[in-house]
């Protein structure tokens, strides 16, 4: 049983894939406060949060608990299940997968907020989506950033003479594109919920903490709104997301500069 299974969140605060974790665990109250987040104290006690620092004088990572550093190779979310009756521990490695099973073992627990997740199998299919060109925008966003951005280019191992305008201009087209992509799938649950989730009732679901991560993670960054630039097309987006910036926690946890990218 899941509820005999011992679980670690390796976890970057600061970082663009992590938040989409944090957010859902605040929003479900698997976090009780900012505070307790920063601490890596849950609501659960089969679920703990180990934080993760960067400290290239260290030579990387450097962890709050450091008997459990996170498995050679992973990066950052990661979960780790262990098994105390086999000794046996198993590791989940990205974001959207993570959210997936956290909802799945913990989504009736918490506060009582609204599922993450629908249940309607095409409702599912929808939301994972969504989730997909979210994935794709933000890939994007981030090609168009290396080669916008000089010093990120040279964190990310691309020359300075290789990088390209045409090639960032293709990725931010790319951008555009798939964030239309997902105003427009999302468009009958943002009528009726407000949210890009469908088939639930009021509040944020999987899909929501994915985009918004993002958009959050290149604000901070780059001081840029993915949402801007493109006319009046992604209004309902930029709607959405001065919704989500309106959730309790939203001033204590992402007004705090602790978790905010160190450029």
């Amino acid at each position: 049983m899941a509820s005999d299974l011992q679980h670690t969140l390796w976890l970057w605060l600061e970082g663009f894939f992590p938040r989409r974790v944090w957010y859902y665990l605040l929003t479900k109250g698997l976090v009780a406060s900012s505070a307790d987040l920063l601490e890596g104290r849950t609501t659960e006690s089969n679920l703990r949060i180990n934080r993760m620092h960067m400290d290239m004088s260290k030579g990387g990572w450097t962890f709050a608990d450091p008997s459990n550093p996170a498995p050679p190779g992973a990066s950052t979310p990661c979960l780790g299940i262990s098994d105390p009756a086999t000794g046996e521990t198993r590791y989940i490695y990205e974001s959207a997968s993570i959210l997936v099973y956290l909802e799945t073992v913990y989504g009736g627990r918490g506060r009582g907020s609204p599922p993450a997740m629908p249940i309607d199998p095409i409702d599912v299919a929808t939301m994972h989506d969504i989730i997909g060109i979210t994935n794709l925008a933000t890939l994007d966003a981030g090609y168009y950033t290396r080669h916008a951005v000089p010093a990120l280019a040279a964190w990310s191992g691309l020359a300075n003479e290789d990088r390209s305008r045409a090639a960032g201009l293709n990725a931010h087209a790319g951008m555009a594109r798939n964030l239309g992509k997902i105003q427009s799938w999302a468009a009958a649950s943002l009528k009726t919920t407000g949210w890009l989730t469908p088939g639930r009732g009021g509040g944020p679901g999987l899909a929501d903490f994915c985009l918004a991560a993002g958009r959050r993670y290149l604000e901070l960054t780059f001081g840029w709104d993915m949402f801007e630039g493109e006319g009046e097309e992604l209004n309902e987006l930029a709607a959405w997301y001065e919704r989500f910036k309106g959730l309790d926690w939203w001033e204590a946890a992402e007004e705090n500069a602790v978790v905010h990218p160190r450029n």
